[in-house]
């Protein structure tokens, strides 16, 4: 199970694969793009490695569910403001949903 970093530091929000270079453009998924207005989508070897925007809506969480990779579970460890708030394990769907209800509305 790979494990991941879900960021809140608004208005960013992000979830990046760790030890992941979450800036690295080449991996930035132009194809995916389409599907995924919402975020910048990184995608390495058919595996998301991370994505990251400034708004989440729950039309963005009904897209991801719709979606196989999105259902990927994962360990994702959470920080707020660069302070570590708590783990949980689940898919990506759930990390957009942990950050919906966790950013500034």
């Amino acid at each position: 199970m790979r494990d991941f970093i879900l960021y809140i530091d608004e208005p960013e929000w992000g979830v990046y694969q760790k030890d992941y270079d979450l800036w690295v453009a080449a991996d930035h998924d132009k194809k995916l793009a389409d599907r995924y207005p919402f975020a910048a989508l990184c995608v390495k070897e058919g595996l998301i490695m991370g994505f990251f925007d400034i708004s989440i809506s729950d039309e963005v969480i009904k897209t991801a569910r719709n979606d196989e990779m999105m259902r990927e579970v994962c360990n994702f460890r959470v920080l707020i403001h660069n302070k570590f708030k708590e783990s949980f394990k689940g898919s990506f769907i759930d990390a957009l949903k942990y950050i919906k209800e966790h950013s500034a509305k």
